[in-house]
Parts: C-alpha cells; structure tokens; sequence
C-alpha cells in the first residue's frame, strides 16, 4: 500500500514538471521580446522573475522525485526484510470456515 502511495505521489510530481517545463518555454518566448513601451518592459521584468521562480520550483520538484525513489527503494528493502524474517507462511485459513479435516484433507 505504501508503494500504491509512493507511486501516486511520483505521478503527480511528473505532471507538475511537465506544467512546469510548459511553462518554462512560455516565459522563455516572453523573455525573447523586444518592448519597446514602459508597460511592456515591467512586464518582460515581472516575466523574469516569475521565470525564476518556476526554475527553482523544477529543481525543488526534481529532488522530491529524487527522495520519492528513494523512499520506494527503502520501502522494497523494508518488505524483503519482513517477508524474510516471517518464515515460510502456513495454509490460511477463515474463521469462518469449516473446521479442519471435516471436509477430508483441508
């Protein structure tokens, strides 16, 4: 189940990279144009600094998706030393079941 968790979360973090990297190449070609107006060169300016803040935003979500591979190779090796430490498992059996041997070699 923690893997499922750890799996869902790695998803989410690569749609956030790729709205991320969309963004990027938008503020890329804003960047790239001559304004030749006040107004139009705040905005390029307010541009830049959102274009900043996406960049840190992708390195900031690049190391979560580093910790998360991370996290799902801890919770591997947490379950190999669980299962090899609980020995061979028995047959199982439903306590609401019939009890053993009524219906011959249960």
């Amino acid at each position: 189940m923690l893997e499922a968790i750890a799996d869902e979360m790695l998803m989410r973090v690569v749609a956030a990279q790729a709205a991320v990297y969309r963004a990027r190449e938008q503020l890329g070609q804003v960047l790239n144009l001559e304004w030749e107006s006040p107004a139009g060169r705040a905005f390029r300016d307010r541009a830049a600094e959102l274009a900043g803040k996406v960049a840190d935003l992708d390195t900031r979500l690049e190391a979560a998706r580093g910790e998360i591979w991370a996290a799902r190779a801890d919770l591997a090796e947490l379950e190999s030393v669980i299962l090899s430490t609980m020995g061979p498992m028995g047959p199982v059996v439903a306590p609401w079941g019939p009890p053993r041997g009524l219906l011959g070699a249960l």
